[in-house]
């Protein structure tokens, strides 16, 4: 009874933590879409001055 308790507590922590990885995760992806964003418009000011 008590392995199984033991188990089912690591399950509900490994659980937990692969849902905040995964909440990290969706802000790295949202932060790189926008530098990505940033980049293209600092690469076209680049370009227009560059003229």
């Amino acid at each position: 009874m008590k392995a199984q308790q033991d188990k089912d507590d690591i399950i509900r922590k490994l659980r937990e933590e692969i849902d905040l990885l995964n909440r990290d995760l969706d802000d790295i992806d949202d932060e790189n879409e926008q530098l990505k964003q940033e980049n293209k418009t600092l690469l076209k000011v680049v370009g227009q001055l560059t003229r």
